[in-house]
């Protein structure tokens, strides 16, 4: 699943998006990952299944053309339609229908064991996670985790690890999260599964920005655009170039954030993409700020506001009151900064969020800078003893440290891991010009064996010509003349 950075904890992200895209053999796929027989579905819905991420409205559409036939269809290939639908609902944004799609599929699918109905739990814990239900959203992920593992399908299994790697980070569990991540990278190079490869080295991208490890973020997140751009995944891409427009601008790297987020804004406007368009102008507007271009942000996040409605993510929402805070406080716009922090911690609130969470670390510490700047000093000085302690409580040195030896002997593994495919790669190039020379040198074989044989034939031949002739000439020296 693709995830966008949203706000964490002392300015790490988290991972927010949609699922994985498909490419045109999803089809096929389809047929080898679930109980439905594609060589029974109806021409329209294997369309759907090998567009639906490059055509999402086209495909959606299409799907609504085709709704009448559903009666007409098994209730696994019913389940199929629901599953593909919330796959385009979670690709457009629409959270909340996508949830709506994968449970009629779920209750059609019933008390049968499949692969389709793991992806559906996959689908609809997406759509709760989206939602900030992070405990439903974590059970769905271990109800389809657990599914897979009874049907011993290995790629999906670690599909659900990924999903279940981002709530651990989305509720500050980062080393669960990194732990886990690490685990399934080392297991999916072993699969060689392009896909797999795409998604983890993107979630994984994702959480060492997060715990500020930008370079080897930046890393892994140019590996997996690569990949995406290998498979051809539009909305993976545009993804990935968000996240590492972000990475670059907590690198200071301004201009090469801004031209990062420029191309994903023209990739977006190419496919009238609502969702990654908002996103776009939001990176923008963020880099701007934080390159001290203040102006230009505030004009990129009124562009931003007009495709908010949207998204149905309301951890979307919280960060863009956060964003809009920070800019407010650069233009030195105090009481409309406190404004958007007030509806950033009433968002937070009916997101379910306790008032002493770490989660509000961030709105307490800007909300003290705030009532500071306006010559409150009691209560900032209150707001930032609050922070101060629950910072406190939250910060485990032994828990940092651990993490940093996790990084140090994942990326000493990823090394080594790296350097074996590269020998592996040179031994199969090497033994393709192997069996190239020996190709070569057993067609030079056929050749002279060819030119032998067609020589000898050759003398044959002309030894046959010769005879005849002499036979001939013989022939008409012993006839008697004949005269007039």
């Amino acid at each position: 699943m693709k995830r966008y950075f949203t706000l964490m904890l002392l300015g790490c992200c988290a991972l927010l998006g949609a699922p994985l895209a498909a490419t045109a053999q999803d089809a096929v796929q389809a047929a080898s990952q679930t109980t439905v027989i594609t060589t029974d579905l109806p021409d329209w819905l294997q369309q759907v299944a090998a567009e639906k991420r490059r055509q999402p409205e086209a495909m959606l559409a299409l799907l609504q053309q085709h709704q009448h036939e559903l009666d007409s269809l098994k209730p696994q290939q019913q389940a199929y339609y629901y599953y593909l639908q919330a796959a385009i609902f979670d690709g457009l944004g629409r959270h909340q229908q996508q949830q709506q799609a994968a449970e009629q599929g779920l209750a059609l699918l019933g008390g049968e064991q499949s692969a389709l109905k793991v992806k559906l739990w996959y689908e609809l814990g997406f759509a709760r996670e989206m939602q900030t239900d992070y405990q439903a959203a974590l059970a769905h992920y271990q109800q389809g985790i657990a599914l897979a593992t009874l049907l011993e399908d290995k790629k999906q299994l670690l599909m659900g690890q990924i999903n279940q790697a981002a709530i651990f980070s989305a509720q500050n569990q980062e080393q669960q999260a990194l732990a886990l991540l690490q685990d399934v990278y080392q297991r999916a190079m072993r699969l060689n599964d392009i896909e797999l490869s795409a998604e983890i080295n993107g979630e994984l991208g994702l959480l060492y920005a997060s715990l500020a490890y930008e370079d080897e973020a930046v890393e892994l997140l140019q590996t997996a655009l690569g990949l995406y751009e290998q498979l051809g995944w539009q909305k993976n891409q545009i993804t990935v170039l968000f996240n590492l427009a972000r990475t670059y601008s907590f690198l200071e790297r301004y201009e090469l954030s801004l031209q990062t987020y420029n191309k994903m804004l023209q990739k977006s406007l190419q496919v009238q993409d609502m969702v990654n368009l908002y996103h776009a102008y939001l990176g923008l507007a963020i880099t701007s700020s934080d390159s001290g271009r203040s102006d230009a942000a505030l004009s990129y996040i009124s562009k931003a506001e007009e495709y908010l409605p949207q998204l149905q993510s309301s951890s979307h929402m919280s960060t863009h009151y956060y964003e809009k805070a920070l800019i407010y406080r650069k233009l030195k716009q105090t009481s409309l900064a406190l404004q958007q922090v007030m509806l950033y911690e009433d968002s937070l609130t009916g997101e379910g969020i306790a008032a002493d969470s770490p989660t509000r670390l961030n709105v307490w510490y800007l909300k003290a800078q705030l009532l500071a700047d306006q010559g409150e000093y009691q209560r900032a000085y209150q707001q930032l003893h609050d922070f101060v302690f629950a910072f406190q409580e939250e910060r485990n040195k032994e828990n940092e440290l651990a993490i940093e030896q996790m990084r140090l002997n994942f990326d000493h593994e990823r090394q080594l891991q790296l350097q074996r495919l590269l020998e592996q790669d040179n031994e199969l190039k090497a033994l393709r010009l192997e069996q190239a020379e020996r190709g070569r040198q057993l067609q030079f074989l056929w050749l002279g064996i060819l030119g032998c044989t067609t020589l000898v034939l050759l003398i044959l031949l002309l030894w046959q010509l010769t005879r005849r002739t002499g036979k001939n000439t013989a022939a008409g020296t012993d006839s008697p003349l004949q005269t007039g």
